[in-house]
Formats: C-alpha cells, structure tokens, sequence
C-alpha cells in the first residue's frame, strides 16, 4: 500500500509542473489543445515568439507545436495570455495539501481517502461518492477520472457549453443581431442591442445562413486568400534561393575579378621588374665600357712610363731621345682622348592610378540589401502609374503578354517572326520560343505555359521551367485566339464560343457567345466569372461557369477593348487601344477607375508582387510603370 500511495503522489505532483519552467504551476492557463502552462511563462513565450515578425496572429504551442491563432490585439502579443482560460483544475491541485479527502465527506465531517475527481464539480471523491455521483441523475455526465490516470491525459476544465452567452454566465444564446453580426442572449438583446433595427433568433438565422450562399462564398473567399498567400510564400522562398543565389554568383564573379586583377597586376609587376633589370643592364654595360676605356688609358700611361724609365737608362743618345718622344707624343694623345666621368641613377615613379589602388581602395563594393514592400491587397483605385522603363519589341505585333512565376514576362509576337520571348527580372531576353505557327496568347497552368496558334489552330504546351515542348493538341474549330485558365480549367477564345478543355486538350464544355469579334479573354479569381471583349462592338462582357450573362460593359470612353487582365482582388483590366487608357472594374461589373494617358495600349498585364503594369502601345513598344501610393 505504501507503494502505491508514494507512485500516486508522485503522478499527481508531475501534472502540478509546468513543461516551461518545471516548478509547480502559478496561474496555469490552458491552450485550445490542452496543454497547460504558467500564467508568466505562456506569457514570455508568446511575446519571444511574437519578436521575430510582427505583427502575429497566433503562435505555437510549446509541447505539441499546433498552432494557436489569437483573437487579440496583433501589436500587442503581451495581452494575449489573459484570453486563455485558467486551469482550474490544475491550481486547485498546486494549492492545496498533498493530502487529499473526498470533499462532500468532508462537508459532513468525515473524512475518506479520495480515488476521484469530478471536472465538472472540480472536487476530489471517495470510491463511494465518485458511485453515487454516476448513478444521480443530475451528475451522471460530470467528467470524473481516477487519480491515478491525472498523468496521461490532459487536465482542463470542463469546457463552457457552445451555446452559453460569453459575456453574461448561465445564460444561453438565443438571438442574434444582424446590425453587429454577432449571437447574444436574452439580456444582450435587452442592454446592448435594444436600438439595434434587426434581431432574429437563432434558430431563423441559422436557416437563413443555411439558404443563402454566405458560406460557400465564404469559403471560396478564404481559398482564394489563402492561395494568394500561398503565392506570396513561394515567391519570397524563391526570393531567399535568388538572394542565396545572387550571392554565389557575385563570389564567384568576384573570385573571377580579383583573380583576373590579381593576374594583370602580376603581369604589370613582371614587366616592371623586367624593364627595371634591362635598366640595371644597359647602365652597367654603358659604365663597363666607360671603364674599359678608362682602364685602356691607364694601360697606355704605363707603357708611356715604361718608355721613359728605359730612356732614362740607357747610355745611347739616340735610343734616350727616340724613347723619350715617342713616349711624350703618346701621352699627349692619351691625355686629348675624351675621357668622361658617368654617373647612372636608376628611379622608378609610381603610376597615380597604382597609388589610389593601394593609399585610396579600401574595399571593393558597397553591400546593401533592399527591401521593398508593399501591401498584399492592392488598391488599384488609390494608386499613381509612374513610368521606369521603354523598349522596342523587335519584329514585334504583340496583342498578349504573360507575367510568369520568379518574376519573368513572356511576350507573344504576332505576326511577327513567329516567337514568343521570355525576359527576366531585369528585363534583358533570356529566351525565344521558335516555332509557332502566328502565336496570338498565352497562360500559365501550373507548371506549363499554354500558347495558342492561330494558323494550326492548335495549343502548343511547354515547361514554365526551362520552356521546352511537352505537347500540342488540336482544336476543332477555324479561329484561336485568347486563352485563360482558372484552376485546373482551359478557356480558349474561337470566334462566336468559348471552349472549356482540361490541360490535355479534352473539350469540357462549349459556350455560345454573342460578339463579332472575341479574341481577347480573362477568368476571375475568385468568382470564376469569364470575361471576354469584343473590339469590333466595344464591349466588355462577364458570364458564369453555366454560360449566363452576369453583365456587360459598354461606354463611349472604350474605344477598341482589346486585352483583359484580373488582378487577386478580381478587379478587371480592359486595354482600350483606341481610347488611349485602361478600364478598371470590378467583379460585379462596376467601374473603379479609368487610367488615362496610356498610349494605344494592346497589352495590360499586372504584376502585383513586384507593384508594376506591363503595357504594349501600337503592339510594339512595351513600357513598364511602377504603382506609387497617391497618399
């Protein structure tokens, strides 16, 4: 029995420690998932979790690591911890003795060892009481659990009931509130909402919500911003293999520079030393000659010597006088030779471009590390088109562009040699995709790019990866032209209908629209709606996925709509190439805005992670602007 009593209270003393600071729980709060922590340590762990990005939305738990979205304040992380519940529970069982008696003996006096406890009543029970308790009707769904099983699973209170009023206790909701959206009970309707102009039940809301279509847009709303957060991921963990990668190149470049620096510099060096050795040489051999000279005279002026010194012995007159002036003539003619005293200096000058390299160089670049960011909603009605870049499409009737994944843009060349050309971030020419038979549109379908031909009726498909050719398939029908994709769907443009194919070419449906000359199509994020422009009837028109028209614009500032583009916000770009600017409207049709000064624009594609507009004007020049903030 000993035994068994020390493992018990071993058990119970082990739920009492926080996993966070491992000493007994002081305040415990519990998480959405069950775990439980002290009131300090949840606290210090959210606002450490919360210092690398702000602001947060929720946090992880520190044990199961499920994340835990937060309904408070996003800049202030350190208020958070309050919206958790307390563990009742757990402080109950850190506050009180280790010695535990079941509490309604104790409130007649007795006292019996307890085996349980009720979560619902968070009382400790004997074996007798924790029996009665399941068998009274008014306890029998009290959670009870034996102390011996408190370590493997996890301690939280009974939870409040789903239906109890969060703002007043034991009261249930029954109403709900149109004007504040939001569920409230007897006396909420009463205090809070007794001015509000619509209040219903509950149970008329419900199946109100139920007929409408609020959460099944709902839901299409949430896919929607979640695939493009989704997008924003994958471009910034693109971004970091692009920044790792950038960094590997300019090592490499510069390892490449400083060696090619380091081989001219040596080459320099060697010319240098050679001209200064062929220096050292011809100013030696100028002085050796001069001394071989020297050294002749000397030679000379012995034997001169000789000459006299043999005279001055000899005791023959005519040998004596012979000597003597053969002797002198020879010295004079020594002494008029043109003796000269050389001095060489060797110097060498420093070149000024050498001085600044080694006095005025004191590193090779300047790092900087850009950040530019932008808001993830674009609103198009708040902002200015500023210009940046112009250039010439060579050959070039370009009526459709594509934006691609990892920043680069495809332009389809009509009519022209009969390409499409791919540019980078940098907007130099990274590619041509030869080949096609007059290329008229493009779109990209996960990881291919679906290019239309107008002479083949046919639909090239190639790798968004390295753009080589996957597969073509024929369309039966005598024109091609705009293509569009939403989800997994191909829409192409033919003449008076629009096809609905699957990404191997396979006809899902066949839309009969109304038009002269439709060759120009978009689909919208989030509705599905197709869009299309007819630029021979100016007009601009939206239908469902049944083929039902939703709307359909028309305005004398249109002039010649020609392409369409839809921004993640399901905003509508319409080119009018004869108006001389681009319509902005919205999902349901709406006009937003007119951008006006954009010359004879074929082409209007928005890129709205890098915040810029690629257009086309007289299907040959393309120009790209920057969105600015009018604030």
């Amino acid at each position: 029995m000993m035994a068994t009593s020390q493992t018990e209270t071993f058990l119970v003393e082990n739920i009492r420690v926080c996993s966070i600071c491992f000493e007994k729980f002081k305040t415990p709060r519990y998480l959405p998932c069950k775990h439980s922590f002290c009131h300090g340590c949840l606290s210090s762990y959210i606002v450490s979790q919360c210092k690398s990005t702000k602001p947060r939305l929720g946090f992880h738990c520190p044990l199961c690591r499920v994340y835990i979205p937060s309904h408070g304040d996003p800049e202030k992380p350190e208020e958070w911890v309050v919206l958790y519940p307390v563990n009742d529970v757990l402080q109950k069982l850190v506050a009180e003795a280790d010695e535990k008696y079941c509490e309604p003996c104790l409130r007649d006096n007795e006292k019996e060892e307890t085996s349980d406890y009720c979560l619902t009543c968070n009382e400790y029970l004997c074996m007798l009481c924790a029996k009665c308790h399941r068998k009274s009707m008014a306890s029998r769904d009290h959670i009870i659990i034996k102390i011996n099983e408190m370590l493997s699973i996890q301690i939280v209170p009974e939870g409040r009931p789903t239906n109890g009023c969060p703002k007043h206790n034991h009261e249930t909701i029954q109403m709900y509130c149109y004007d504040h959206e939001q569920p409230c009970c007897g006396l909420c309707v009463g205090t809070e909402h007794r001015k509000c102009e619509k209040v219903d039940t509950v149970e008329n809301a419900a199946q109100c919500l139920r007929e409408s279509e609020q959460m099944d847009t709902m839901l299409c709303e949430m896919n929607a911003f979640k695939k493009k957060l989704l997008k924003v991921k994958t471009d910034e963990t693109f971004n970091i293999s692009e920044i790792e990668n950038a960094v590997d190149n300019t090592v490499a470049k510069t390892e490449e520079e400083v060696s090619a620096i380091v081989q001219h510099i040596e080459q320099l060096k060697l010319a240098y030393l050679d001209e200064l050795f062929l220096s050292q040489k011809n100013g030696r051999e100028q002085l050796q000659r001069e001394i071989e000279k020297i050294e002749d005279g000397i030679f000379c002026i012995d034997k001169c010597k000789e000459e006299i010194e043999k005279a001055q012995g000899t005791k023959n007159g005519v040998e004596m006088i012979m000597n003597f002036f053969t002797a002198k003539e020879k010295f004079h003619k020594i002494k008029q030779s043109n003796f000269k005293r050389i001095q060489l200096k060797l110097s060498s000058e420093k070149k000024p471009s050498w001085m600044k390299i080694t006095s005025e160089m004191t590193k090779i670049a300047d790092v900087k590390l850009s950040v530019f960011s932008r808001p993830l909603k674009l609103d198009i009605s708040a902002v200015e088109l500023t210009k940046f870049k112009e250039f010439p499409i060579e050959n070039g009737n370009v009526y459709s562009g594509l934006f691609l994944s990892r920043g680069r843009f495809l332009v389809v060349k009509y009519n022209g040699d009969e390409t499409c050309v791919v540019y980078d971030q940098n907007w130099d020419c990274i590619h041509v995709i030869d080949g096609l038979k007059k290329p008229y549109s493009a779109v990209q379908c996960k990881e291919e790019i679906f290019v239309t031909n107008t002479v083949s009726n046919t639909v090239d498909v190639f790798s968004s990866d390295d753009f080589h050719k996957i597969r073509n398939f024929h369309l039966n029908s005598n024109i091609i032209n705009g293509i569009s994709c939403w989800e997994e769907n191909i829409y192409v443009a033919c003449g008076n209908q629009i096809l609905k194919i699957n990404r191997m070419g396979q006809i899902i449906q066949k839309y009969v629209v109304n038009g002269r000359n439709i060759i120009h199509i978009t689909t919208t994020t989030t509705s599905g709606l197709i869009v299309y422009s007819d630029w021979k009837i100016e007009t601009v028109t939206a239908i469902n996925d049944e083929g039902c028209k939703v709307w359909k614009y028309q305005t004398c500032n249109l002039k010649h709509p020609r392409e369409l583009d839809v921004d993640s916000n399901d905003n509508i770009y319409i080119a009018g190439s004869k108006s001389n600017n681009i319509h902005v409207l919205s999902s349901s049709g709406k006009l937003i805005r007119v951008i006006e000064n954009i010359p004879n624009p074929t082409l209007c594609k928005i890129n709205e992670y890098e915040g810029t507009m690629c257009v086309c004007s007289g299907n040959k020049i393309l120009k790209l602007y920057q969105f600015q903030s009018s604030e």
